[in-house]
């Protein structure tokens, strides 16, 4: 344990970058397909300016990948035992891997006291504005006090259940309510749930409940609830609320050109080549949506969307961010596996409203129900030239940000934006009357799309179809059924029809080096919370899909299915362990796999809403993949066993592959996995012997103890004995001198040569 901790500690110091909101600890939503960070002041995602870091947090990430910070992403996706063992899968993450859907999203505050004084208060999307403290959330005291599960891995990955507490500091409330083999206890409440909270100098305290879900037809969405009180003792009239977002899908694929003038960029520095996105609002008066004919159909929703553009700095049409070999770096750390043509940026998302006038007699509404009161929007600029327009606390007085916001002026959208550009939008809400003690709510929907997503095909092979580019605007139609599904979760008050729970997944080796998966039956007696009896005992089996070789999104995917295995199936199940085996028959030693195995259910005749209304029938559904607790997030790699054969070194080592070529284009000479492109491996070795690794000069550079009685190979990274970084393209000599009682001091060497 005490070398975890060491671990964690060193992770933390290799992979945290200075933060923009010093001591606001970030607590990371990943349950569902879109990721995001939240914090105690307000922050929402990152932080739109070039001091913020844009690996240090998850910024509305959509797909949701990883980040270079938080205990969840050490604990999902850095292998600690094979750091001990001095072979880590994933050592430094490549920047190309972690893209961003958005720049960060705000909450503001706009109001003039009783005294006439004029105050603003921010949460982002540039920056925080001096006056916001963190209020961290009593959790014992409210209605969440009853939910959460402590089994693992949610003992360690969330910090509050009903048998657990571990809030530190300014952290937020994070509970997990799913759990492995059962429906969770609370099946009105969303599967993971971060509540932050903070107060201003308006007197108004914010409290963000923000949900997500791993359900397959759930999980394209984070809802939010913002509840405004008033715990101060002025009267704020009027009073607005506003909230800011500033979306920049381009950046989801910016990490890997450094050819016609398009230069690795991201949202930090929003440069031209970044600037290139489509902005959409279905309130505007020219509103018409990608697909001219569902506009109407649009029109009845409060949307701000957005999708990538065409930058017309390249000879080719880059809607969707098309990788172009003639543009790409050669960098290995912005080349990972993409393949010509396959579309990166190809994502919609976009910010709806669930609720603004919230029932119940506690809640104050707005002067007038035609809301929002106002629609804003400000060209990004690029922040190191500080010509960005919207309002900010490091540029603007409280007086000229109320203005910029609340009053009828050249950034009032009445019409969408007529060519592609970046910048920060804002919907507007009130006025209110705000007297001490009361209090009102947002509701609102991040939601993410994907033509992908409409045509239920995996992701990453439809990015590389020849006729993705064509297909692309059918995300629009994704997006808003994905805000649908949002509207049904909140009018239902989170009770949505459950598919069967997550199983949880170990792996082991076979002697002919492949992968068996292995999981027990409880998930069998799981009663579905909707139903009663024998309906409630719904499971009927189990699909294994498998991704492999990765992409550039690493655990992402492509996926693809390998089996359905029925329940009690003889040729899969032991009814004496009372588990499941299934070994994967085209696995090879040291290739690196990832696997996700799904529960799917019997499907019903009937299911009722709350009202009692019966809204089936429910066609059988299926657990997902989009989780990271829904597969292995590190990957899992098959080995060569050891022989006797091999211990007396009567069959002759080798070292695989050999000559070694750096080239993601052509992988026959490397192993094409894009989290781990470096590996080379020593095979046929004895149980117990000694590697070295020599220059031509005759200078050692690498050696390591190959000691385990299972495994006859070991793997090697191109690490230097120093660890000071990798070898050089060149000729080496490799040295194993057996340590094996049936051959020690025995020696087989060889040459290898590495091309880069």
């Amino acid at each position: 344990m005490r070398y975890i901790i060491l671990l964690i500690i060193f992770y933390n110091n290799i992979f945290a970058q200075a933060d923009m909101t010093e001591g606001y600890s970030p607590r990371n939503l990943t349950r569902g397909k879109m990721w995001s960070s939240f914090r105690n002041n307000g922050l929402d995602g990152g932080g739109n300016r070039s001091k913020s870091d844009s690996h240090s947090q998850e910024s509305l990430t959509y797909p949701g990948n990883m980040s270079r910070v938080g205990l969840d992403f050490i604990e999902y996706f850095i292998d600690v035992s094979a750091y001990l063992a001095g072979e880590p899968n994933v050592i430094e993450i490549p920047r190309v891997t972690i893209p961003q859907s958005s720049k960060g999203q705000g909450v503001w505050i706009l109001a003039i006291d009783d005294e006439g004084d004029t105050l603003v208060s921010h949460s982002g999307p540039r920056d925080v504005s001096y006056d916001i403290q963190a209020a961290p959330y009593n959790i014992n005291n409210s209605p969440e006090s009853i939910l959460g599960d402590s089994t693992y891995h949610n003992l360690e990955r969330s910090n509050y259940s009903m048998y657990h507490n571990t809030i530190q500091g300014n952290e937020p409330v994070e509970i997990h309510n799913y759990r492995y083999h059962n429906y969770t206890e609370h099946n009105n409440s969303p599967e993971e749930i971060i509540i932050s909270q903070w107060e201003t100098k308006t007197g108004i305290k914010v409290t963000r409940k923000a949900y997500a879900w791993g359900y397959p037809d759930f999980d394209d969405f984070i809802i939010q609830e913002l509840t405004f009180e008033n715990i101060g003792l002025k009267t704020l009239d009027p009073a607005y609320l506003s909230l800011m977002n500033s979306f920049s899908l381009n950046a989801m694929a910016h990490g890997w050109a450094d050819k016609y003038g398009m230069n690795w960029s991201d949202w930090r520095h929003n440069t031209e080549q970044t600037q290139d996105d489509i902005f959409f609002y279905t309130k505007a008066d020219t509103f018409v949506a990608d697909e001219p004919n569902d506009s109407d159909l649009y029109k009845n929703n409060i949307m701000f969307y957005q999708r990538d553009h065409d930058w017309f700095g390249t000879n080719w049409d880059d809607t969707g961010q098309p990788y172009k070999f003639e543009a790409a770096s050669t960098d290995a750390d912005e080349m990972q596996g993409q393949s010509e043509n396959q579309l990166l940026a190809y994502q919609y998302v976009g910010m709806g409203i669930l609720d603004f006038l919230p029932e119940g007699s506690e809640f104050i509404q707005p002067e007038t129900s035609d809301q929002p009161i106002y629609c804003k929007w400000w060209r990004g600029g690029d922040n190191r030239q500080f010509d960005y327009e919207d309002p900010n606390s490091g540029m603007h007085t409280d007086e000229e940000m109320f203005k910029m916001i609340i009053s009828n002026n050249e950034n009032e959208v009445t019409k969408s934006p007529q060519e592609p550009s970046l910048g920060t939008h804002a919907l507007v809400f009130g006025p209110y009357r705000f007297e001490p003690g009361q209090k009102t709510k947002l509701v609102i929907a991040f939601v993410g799309g994907s033509a992908a997503d409409w045509l239920n095909e995996d992701e990453i092979l439809w990015s590389m179809k020849e006729n993705a580019s064509e297909e692309l605007k059918l995300g629009e139609k994704s997006l808003f059924r994905n805000f649908n599904q949002a509207k049904f979760a909140y009018n239902n008050n989170y009770n949505i029809p459950d598919p069967p729970p997550d199983v949880n997944i170990s792996f082991s080796n076979t002697r002919l080096g492949q992968i068996k998966i292995t999981w027990n039956n409880e998930v069998e007696d799981a009663m579905d919370p909707d139903y009663e009896g024998e309906e409630a005992l719904d499971v009927r089996g189990y699909r294994v899909y498998r991704s492999w070789p990765p992409s550039h999104y690493w655990h992402y995917g492509p996926w693809e299915f390998l089996i359905d295995i029925p329940i009690g199936s003889t040729k899969y199940y032991n009814p004496d362990t009372k588990k499941y085996s299934f070994i994967d028959s085209t696995s090879f030693s040291g290739y690196n796999y990832y696997y996700s195995v799904h529960t799917y259910d019997s499907g019903h005749d009937h299911w009722f809403d709350i009202n009692g209304n019966d809204i089936g029938p429910i066609p059988s559904l299926e657990s997902g993949m989009t989780s990271v607790e829904q597969k292995n997030p590190i990957a899992v790699t098959p080995y060569q066993a050891s022989s006797q054969s091999f211990d007396n070194m009567s069959i002759p080592i080798r070292v695989v592959p050999n000559p070694y070529r750096l080239d993601f284009n052509d992988t026959s000479h490397m192993y094409p996995d894009v989290a781990d492109p470096y590996k080379l491996r020593f095979i046929n070795l004895p149980k117990a012997c000694i590697i070295r690794i020599y220059s031509v000069n005759g200078d050692l550079v690498f050696e390591r103890k190959h000691m385990n009685q299972n495994s006859a190979e070991e793997s090697w990274r191109q690490e230097t004995i120093s660890l000071s970084g990798r070898i050089v393209s060149g000729i080496y000599f490799w040295v194993v001198e057996s340590l094996d009682p049936l051959s020690i001091g025995e020696i087989q060497k060889g040459t290898l040569a590495i091309v880069k």
